[in-house]
Parts: structure tokens; C-alpha cells; sequence
């Protein structure tokens, strides 16, 4: 018998013999939370492990509460911790600062679960750090043939120019992106380039994390409606309507994965698509699945049927699982 199985369920993802949920849904008594999303990270797990980071930013949207016991326990990178009759690593995962993958040994049986991430470096976080496993449970947000992002210099590059151009211009450049990971990578971009940037308050609450992790903001200044000429905004998507009505000459930039898609513009409203995300690209997540070398490849989220097909056609043994049912925030963003 395996020594470690794994039960998929539209709450998370259980592996029974050492009692340990990752990224689970609903209330549990123990969890690993791979990175501070809202669809990650949620809820009062009795026993939360999770790098220091992730726990940051998760106190910040779920505090603590006398009502419900809870204990947070951070798991440093690299260090191998004892968890029950396993032993647990959390690895560098390249998606928002803090976020770690977790490989769970067991027997001689190496299960590798890698919640989020993406093969290239990231403008604000670590590069992933694939290690070979017998098993491995991997996203497929963008597993599709289509999606192609750009490396972070070159989003650097597109950020920071579209801006100074539209200020040239006496216009009032405009970024979309949602609260933790993106909005400060499009800052951070802006502000070491020496662009003024005006930050919507949902960006600012987790901004100190960033800092914390070594990613400046010089010259940033919390977005107020009445104080915009001459500063590139970050902002959340929902503002789209209210920034419209301004009666400004605004011009927005959609930084995004789904900003590879034909219907993007259109979608969001934007002049500029700049197709960079915080996940892997199609030819990511194949780089990535040659680098762990599993036996058993099980894939969550996004395209995980299509994905599991064109593995299983290159010979990989591999198939869409069950799991988390809520979109990616990434996703929530496009429809927001």
C-alpha cells in the first residue's frame, strides 16, 4: 500500500495518514496553506503551517479571535520538519511573496505538492525550486497551448513605458490588478523606475510584507480620487466604472495571464494588454512537470482535463483531479 494517498474533495485536498489538509475550504484541524490567496488561505484551521510570509499576510484577512483556538506554525524554506510519522519541506514557489510549495516524505515516498506557481523568476517573490518526487499534485490555471507570457523584464519594460507615455501625454496612466501579489508587483515596477504611483488601500494593507521581503516602493502614495495628475494608478478591477465617469483622459493596462486572450480588451476595457501573470504559461507547466519527473502527475484547477490529455499524449501518467472549487483570484479578477 502507498504510503501516502491523496483524497480530493470540493473542499481541499486531505492526505488521511498524516491528517493534513492542503489549502483546505472549511474548518479542519490541521492545514498547510501554500500561499495567502483568498482561495488558498481561508477560514480557522485549528493547526495552520505555512512560511512566515503566508501567515502575514493571512492574519491580515482572518485575525485572530478568541472564539476559535488556533495555532500558526511557520515552516522555513529548505528545513526539513517532522510532521507526525512524515517529514515536511517547504520549498520556494514563484508566485506572491511567501508562497512554498510542500513535499511531504513518508517511507521513502516522496509526495510533492506545489500550490501556485510559475517557472520564471517573478517581479516581487522566489524562483520555484522543482525537486523530483513520485508523486506530484500541480495547477493548471493557464494549461493551455495559447498562453504565453512575457519574462519580468520585459513586463518591467511594458509597465514602465506604457506609463510614460500616457503621463507624457497628460494623461493618467491605469493599472488593474487585486490586492496581494499583483497590484504590488505593478508598483513595485513603476516606483524603482521613478514613475510616481498612486496605490489603492487594498494594495497598501499588504504592502509592508512586501517591503519586509525586500521589494521597495519609493515615492508611493495612497490613491485619493482628488489627487491622481501626474501618478500611475494601481487599482483594484472594480473601479473601472467610477474611473470612466471621471471625465479624466485615463488609459488602462490590464496586467494579466488572461491577458493573453482575444477577448481581454474587450472584456476589461483596456488600450494596453500586458500578458504577464504570477502562474506558469503552457510551456511553464511543461518545463516544470519534466523537472519533478513524477510517476503520478494529479492537476487542480483551470484547464486540468486538457492539460492531463496532452501530458498523457507525451507519456505522462497523468490526470485532472477534484479539488478546490472557487476560481483563482486571477480569474475573479478577469470577471470582476
Amino acid at each position: 500500500m502507498c504510503p501516502l494517498t491523496v483524497h480530493f474533495t470540493p473542499q481541499g485536498i486531505l492526505i488521511p495518514e498524516i491528517d493534513l489538509w492542503l489549502d483546505p475550504g472549511q474548518p479542519v484541524d490541521s492545514a498547510w496553506f501554500s500561499h495567502a490567496h483568498g482561495d488558498h488561505a481561508r477560514g480557522y484551521p485549528r493547526h495552520v503551517l505555512a512560511t512566515a510570509e503566508t501567515l502575514f499576510f493571512y492574519r491580515l484577512r482572518w485575525p485572530e479571535t478568541p472564539d476559535v483556538p488556533q495555532a500558526c506554525e511557520a515552516i522555513p524554506l529548505g528545513v526539513p520538519v517532522s510532521w507526525r510519522d512524515a517529514t515536511l519541506t517547504a520549498l520556494p514557489a514563484a508566485h506572491i511573496v511567501g508562497a512554498a510549495q510542500l513535499l511531504i516524505e513518508r517511507q521513502g515516498y516522496r509526495l510533492l505538492y506545489t500550490g501556485d506557481l510559475k517557472r520564471r523568476a517573478p517581479i516581487c517573490g522566489r524562483e520555484t525550486e522543482p525537486v523530483p518526487c513520485h508523486r506530484l499534485i500541480i495547477e493548471s490555471t493557464f494549461g493551455l497551448p495559447i498562453f504565453h507570457f512575457l519574462d519580468r523584464q520585459v513586463a518591467r519594460e511594458r509597465i514602465v513605458a506604457f506609463a510614460q507615455d500616457a503621463l507624457a501625454d497628460r494623461a493618467t496612466p491605469i493599472f488593474y490588478g487585486y490586492p496581494l501579489g499583483r497590484g504590488q508587483e505593478i508598483a513595485h515596477a513603476l516606483a524603482t523606475a521613478g514613475i510616481p504611483v498612486a496605490l489603492h488601500g487594498a494594495m497598501v494593507k499588504f504592502l509592508a510584507g512586501y517591503e519586509a521581503a525586500g521589494f521597495g516602493f519609493p515615492g508611493w502614495t495612497p490613491y485619493e480620487s482628488r489627487n491622481t495628475p501626474g501618478k500611475a494608478l494601481v487599482v483594484v478591477p472594480g473601479m473601472r466604472d467610477v474611473l470612466e465617469a471621471s471625465g479624466r483622459d485615463v488609459r488602462i493596462a490590464y496586467v494579466s495571464g488572461w491577458a493573453a486572450m482575444a477577448n481581454a480588451r474587450t472584456r476589461v476595457g483596456a488600450q494596453e494588454l500586458i500578458p504577464y501573470s504570477d502562474h506558469a504559461d503552457f510551456g511553464e507547466l511543461l518545463e516544470l512537470v519534466a523537472a519533478y519527473a513524477p510517476e503520478e502527475i494529479d492537476i487542480v484547477h483551470g484547464y486540468a482535463e486538457p492539460l492531463a490529455g496532452i501530458l498523457r499524449g507525451r507519456g505522462w501518467n497523468a490526470r485532472a483531479a477534484v479539488a478546490l472549487a472557487e476560481r483563482s483570484e486571477e480569474e475573479q479578477e478577469l470577471r470582476a
